[in-house]
């Protein structure tokens, strides 16, 4: 097991408030910090460091993974959106033609993310559609 020290007292003036890992199993100390003949990442024999004393400092260990990662991405044209929210219009104002209807059934289905939320885009209000297409998709960043 690999244990954290900070030296308190050493004959060897070199060691006193460096820190180091030290690997009971193997006999070696790593060097963490010293603020004189001992380089960051030097590992050394445990007896060179000679008779010391020291209070252990507490090593966190890698974080664990706690579940999975989610990413929710929206793929789709601006087109696409602009081609449904148009056919909606032509039907709410009474001119619209059989490609209107095909458009809306083929995408029925069709789901953003707006504010954290996933919803269809076909039961937004036009309004909430025209302010999607202009918050989602910009000229430039």
């Amino acid at each position: 097991m690999v244990k954290g020290i900070q030296i308190t007292q050493s004959a060897n003036p070199n060691l006193l408030n460096s820190i180091w890992l030290i690997d009971d199993a193997s006999q070696q100390a790593r060097c963490l910090a010293a603020a004189s003949h001992y380089e960051a990442d030097q590992v050394v024999a445990l007896a060179e460091l000679g008779e010391f004393e020291s209070r252990e400092l507490n090593v966190q260990a890698p974080p664990a993974r706690e579940g999975g990662q989610h990413l929710n991405v929206n793929v789709l044209k601006r087109e696409t959106l602009e081609k449904v929210m148009q056919a909606r219009e032509r039907i709410e104002a009474g001119e619209a033609s059989n490609d209107d209807y095909n458009v809306l059934s083929d995408n029925a289905q069709l789901t953003i993310r707006v504010s954290g939320y996933a919803v269809r885009f076909n039961s937004l209000t036009l309004e909430q559609q025209k302010d999607v297409i202009t918050r989602t998709f910009t000229q430039s960043l």
